[in-house]
């Protein structure tokens, strides 16, 4: 059912990029919100890409664990990859599976779409759900990343995963996100 709304867009009239990284562009927007004209700093993720979650024949499901600096903590999450600019959504969760955890899927099912911060963050996610899981024929191959990536990983069943939310050693959005859009599948 619509609800109606008096809410519109802003116009954007002019953008910059005020730093850049090879992973992210902080930019700024000058706005009109109506008769009101304002400047808006936001990130936007060079590298977005798919979110994989990987379930193996036991249901249990895949996590990383890593260092995250922004909040200065080692969490679990689900792996996220970078899309190159010639893959699609899902060539891009196979690579991922691969490069995170050495498996590839016979099976892959896109979940949803979502954007894990939309006031601060320019970026989108593909929640995809990898099954029939293989080891992977040989290591990945990193593609010369400049990435500092120390990744544990391990599955867990879906009530090991909630003790880990409780505990908050799984805090992050994008896999909190990508944890409903599974359960949701999960119920049909």
């Amino acid at each position: 059912m619509p609800i109606p709304t008096n809410l519109k867009p802003w116009k954007i009239t002019n953008t910059k990029i005020i730093h850049q990284t090879p992973w992210i562009q902080i930019k700024e927007d000058a706005c009109q919100a109506g008769e009101q004209n304002l400047e808006y700093t936001y990130t936007k993720r060079v590298d977005e890409g798919p979110l994989i979650i990987a379930e193996d024949a036991d249901q249990k499901i895949w996590l990383v664990r890593q260092y995250r600096h922004p909040i200065k903590k080692i969490i679990w999450q689900f792996p996220a990859e970078g899309k190159l600019p010639e893959e699609n959504w899902q060539t891009a969760a196979e690579r991922g599976l691969h490069e995170e955890l050495n498996l590839q899927a016979e099976h892959w099912h896109h979940l949803g779409l979502f954007h894990p911060d939309p006031g601060g963050l320019e970026q989108q996610y593909h929640a995809y759900l990898a099954t029939h899981l293989t080891p992977a024929p040989e290591p990945a191959d990193h593609h010369g990343s400049q990435e500092v990536e120390n990744l544990e990983v391990h599955s867990f069943s879906r009530s090991e995963i909630d003790m880990l939310i409780d505990s908050g050693e799984l805090c992050d959005n994008w896999t909190l996100a990508g944890l409903f859009l599974y359960d949701r599948f999960r119920r049909g």
